[in-house]
């Protein structure tokens, strides 16, 4: 047994550096999973990069993986559809911030 904290369990839908796709071949199949114009469109601005600029291949990869949590997460497609909704309950700014106890929050 060990005296060392348990570790979180990875979340997929997370951009964090441990979670997501870890390569690009899983990036790849993932947004053809998700979206197949999504993996042309990455595919087309990955042939565009430069390969002696590696911060340029780092941050497409983190807008990518970006990009495929917002297409995949539960959460973020239900707050979606909730914005959507002409019928789901609206607040204001002055609602949020002056009465939040008011609002059930």
């Amino acid at each position: 047994m060990s005296a060392a904290p348990a570790e979180e369990p990875i979340d997929p839908f997370r951009t964090h550096p441990d979670g997501g796709p870890r390569t690009v071949t899983q990036l790849r199949a993932a947004l053809t999973a998700a979206s197949p114009a999504d993996r042309e469109a990455f595919e087309a601005q990955l042939g565009e990069l430069d390969l002696d600029d590696p911060e340029a291949y780092a941050t497409l990869v983190r807008a990518w993986r970006h990009r495929l949590v917002m297409r995949t997460n539960p959460t973020i497609l239900a707050a979606v559809a909730a914005s959507t909704d002409p019928a789901a309950p609206r607040w204001t700014s002055a609602d949020i911030l002056d009465t939040p106890q008011e609002l059930g929050r």
